[in-house]
């Protein structure tokens, strides 16, 4: 276990990089709901009605944010806006 000074020296070390870090840009609203809807889209059954109506949701998310400039990347299930 470490003793309170080691453990005072290691926060003093980290203190300058948590305070250069920025925070993780907050997601909006249509982009959350459209991982929502792609997690539920993917995960679910093919033939389940609630499936289906979450894959419908995503596209038409989907749809929206494109049309409001965003470009979706593959790699990984997300999508890059302009704002």
């Amino acid at each position: 276990m470490a003793s309170i000074a080691s453990r005072r020296v290691l926060a003093a070390a980290l203190a300058p990089a948590l305070l250069l870090s920025s925070p993780a840009p907050a997601q909006s609203p249509m982009i959350q709901g459209w991982l929502a809807a792609n997690t539920a889209c993917k995960g679910g059954p093919g033939d389940d009605p609630k499936t289906l109506k979450a894959c419908a949701r995503r596209d038409d998310l989907g749809a929206k944010l494109k049309r409001r400039g965003c470009e979706y990347q593959e790699d990984g299930d997300w999508w890059r806006c302009p704002h």
